[in-house]
Order: structure tokens, then C-alpha cells, then sequence
């Protein structure tokens, strides 16, 4: 149960400090924080799960 109650205040610490973050960078105002929290998510959610991109391999130049 304690292991319950510790995820619990580690999701709530991580929500908080997310808004927080938010509000300070996209605004107070309930639409600017709003519309930002959508925005910021989609890139944390970009961001974790993002494919590593593979590099093409280089190719000779042409003599022409």
C-alpha cells in the first residue's frame, strides 16, 4: 500500500510541476494554458516515443 501511495505522490508532484511549466510558457489565462498543455504533450509524447531515426548510409560521389 505504501508503494501505491508513493506513485501516487510522484504522478501528482510530475502533473503539478508539468502544468506549472506550462502556465509559465504558454500563459495564465485558462485558453492559452489549455491549448498549450495540448501542444506540450503532444511533444512529450513525441519525445518518448520518437523512433530513433536511422542515417542514410553515404553514397559514393559520381565521376562524371
Amino acid at each position: 500500500m505504501r508503494l501505491f501511495t508513493r506513485l501516487l505522490w510522484i504522478s501528482t508532484f510530475l502533473l503539478a510541476t508539468y502544468s506549472w511549466m506550462v502556465a509559465f510558457e504558454h500563459g495564465f489565462a485558462w485558453n492559452g494554458f489549455r491549448d498549450g498543455f495540448k501542444t506540450e504533450w503532444r511533444n512529450v509524447s513525441a519525445l518518448i516515443m520518437a523512433q530513433p531515426q536511422s542515417v542514410p548510409a553515404p553514397q559514393a560521389p559520381a565521376n562524371l
